[in-house]
């Protein structure tokens, strides 16, 4: 009962969450930071990288491929440290579902355990306890295998450059005084972040030549995962990216009381973009808060796009001026914010709700194939998700069909054999299909909406005509509400 008593009083008195009697955030010099250079540090990332982890940069992946490490030994070595559980989840209870806040890894603590370990046995020391001892061996195991690799591309050519960049980097920030304004934005976030917890800094060698600071810098708690190459002095766009990352790192920290207000708001709307403007608030305020530290240091945020994803760069720009505002008043986001963010979202896609560009982002393939995955990739193959979750069989799936009728994803249901059954069980279990006359010895696709959102079914006598229905998905580019089923050749 101590912690959970301990979270009760922080909620009720958020002062105590920020920090002693008489603190004033608006008035602090920010969360502290290093710039940190590690050896071992870099070793795990570089395994990480060649492994195929999606947050490390490809151009280190691509040089390590096209090098003499690439073996089908090294290969092997790779698939097992794949196969490993080296980064076990956990959920938040309590905490938004659909919020970053709402799950969390060991990955911070062995990625900061790694930043701090001289070597190897010294990592082994520090990370007792966190992983079970069979993955920790196979993980020191897989790390000294490519120790060689790792020296001889990433770590002699780069380490020296690597340090004269890391006291370059750390001038540059103490100069600019940069976490000053960061602490602006842990205010706008309503986040708890102490200024003695600092942030840290990694820089990775980035093997691409010409790149400089990577746009796939990361976060894991307080460590900042950098990769850059270290002859590089863009700091500004650099920091772009890194202040960026840090946002989320606040949104993680948001006090748990703004989180479910959040969502509240969002969801609470009557716009029917809103689910669409809430699973897409993160990577836009971010994008616009670290847009905002970029004028911040050249007096006007940059030109041109700030994020490949059309949506959230479209988003991000709408709510630049709303964050710029909030921060400089030292302001919260609150419920106004949030029916201003709608309105915008609104404006900028009337059509997101019917738009399978932006309703394929968090999808759910939901098949009886026997080959689930196969059956979801030409879907897969013309629309990009962010989240995407692959579910077999269907009917008698409890946890796929709470998935399907909770609004928070798209289903999009294969149905390849025992038809009649199987559309009878649909039509009964989602009210989206309640008013349709199904009929199982046609190839078809509905494409609809109901009280839970909208759901996309196709049924096939002939698994290559998921292909044709993929593409007749593609070509329309946005729901027919009136001509909602289109049979298949």
């Amino acid at each position: 009962m101590k912690p959970l008593l301990l979270c009760l009083l922080l909620l009720s008195f958020p002062g105590w969450a920020q920090g002693p009697a008489g603190y004033d955030p608006a008035g602090s010099p920010g969360p502290a930071v290093t710039v940190e250079v590690s050896r071992t540090h870099c070793l795990v990332r570089f395994v990480e990288t060649v492994a195929g982890n999606g947050r490390s940069h490809v151009g280190s992946r691509w040089a390590f491929e096209h090098s003499r490490f690439n073996t089908p030994e090294a290969r092997r070595w790779l698939r097992r440290y794949r196969a490993l559980d080296h980064e076990p989840a956990f959920e938040r209870a309590g905490y938004p579902a659909g919020r970053v806040g709402a799950s969390g890894s060991t990955a911070p603590g062995y990625l900061a355990a790694s930043a701090d370990a001289r070597d190897l046995p010294d990592l082994l020391r520090r990370t007792g306890g966190l992983l079970p001892n069979e993955v920790l061996m196979s993980l020191d195991s897989v790390y000294r295998y490519f120790e060689p690799a790792f020296d001889t591309l990433a770590w002699q050519p780069h380490a020296a450059g690597l340090v004269r960049a890391q006291t370059a980097y750390a001038q540059f920030l103490a100069e600019r005084q940069l976490m000053r304004e960061f602490g602006q934005l842990r205010i706008f976030y309503g986040s708890v972040w102490p200024d003695a917890l600092p942030y840290r800094v990694l820089l990775n060698p980035q093997l691409t030549p010409g790149i400089g600071f990577s746009n796939k810098a990361s976060v894991s708690g307080n460590v900042v995962l950098l990769n850059c190459s270290p002859d590089s002095r863009d700091f500004i766009s650099g920091s772009t990216v890194m202040f960026h990352e840090m946002c989320h790192s606040l949104s993680v920290q948001q006090r748990l009381g703004l989180q479910q207000q959040l969502e509240g708001w969002y969801l609470n709307s009557a716009s029917p973009n809103r689910r669409y403007a809430y699973n897409l608030m993160e990577e836009a305020l971010a994008t616009a808060a670290g847009e905002w530290m970029h004028a911040c240091q050249t007096g006007h945020p940059p030109i041109g796009k700030w994020y490949e994803d059309e949506y959230i760069d479209r988003y991000a720009k709408a709510l630049y001026p709303l964050v710029a505002s909030y921060t400089r008043r030292g302001q919260a986001i609150d419920s106004a914010f949030v029916a201003r963010a709608i309105r915008s979202f609104d404006t900028a896609f009337p059509q997101a709700a019917t738009d399978y560009g932006n309703l394929f982002r968090n999808a759910l393939y939901w098949t009886d194939a026997e080959d689930a995955d196969h059956a979801a990739q030409p879907f897969r193959d013309r629309f990009n998700s962010t989240i995407y979750i692959v579910a077999s069989p269907i009917t008698h799936s409890t946890q796929a069909l709470a998935a399907a009728i909770s609004g928070e994803q798209l289903p999009v249901i294969l149905v390849t054999q025992r038809h009649a059954a199987t559309l009878e069980y649909l039509r009964q279990h989602l009210p989206a299909l309640h008013g349709f006359r199904l009929r199982p010895e046609h190839s078809f696709m509905l494409s609809t909406t109901g009280p839970n959102g909208p759901v996309i079914l196709v049924n096939v006598h002939d698994l290559t005509q998921l292909t044709v229905a993929a593409q007749v998905l593609e070509k329309q580019g946005h729901m027919n509400l009136k001509q909602p089923l289109v049979l298949l050749k």
